[in-house]
């Protein structure tokens, strides 16, 4: 089973992915974070399926992007975090153990 590796961004290049037009999805972990690691062998899935339905999806660390997270009401990892037009719609996970079924379910109110 392959552990999904988030790629680094910065808090302006998330703002950036924001300003964009459309369905943007960001996946807020910590590579120290027990229960991003539970999730981490089905992200890639969960990945796959946001961006073969056009949306716009961006990795987030915690730490490195603290200040994208508090500005956006984040405090809990791991989360996936729905924006429209730059716009929050929608956010599953607040510190707690996702399930990969649940997250797909969440995902799948936006296809």
């Amino acid at each position: 089973m392959d552990f999904y590796q988030p790629e680094e961004h910065t808090n302006a290049q998330l703002r950036a992915a924001l300003a964009e037009p459309g369905l943007q999805l960001i996946f807020l972990q910590a590579h120290w974070c027990g229960d991003c690691k539970l999730i981490k062998p089905f992200v890639g899935a969960i990945r796959e399926k946001a961006e073969a339905a056009g949306i716009t999806w961006t990795d987030a660390d915690r730490d490195a992007n603290l200040d994208f997270a508090l500005e956006h009401g984040l405090r809990g990892i791991p989360a996936f975090v729905m924006f429209k037009d730059g716009q929050q719609l929608s956010h599953i996970g607040d510190g707690q153990p996702l399930l990969p079924a649940k997250v797909e379910a969440w995902l799948q109110s936006f296809l």
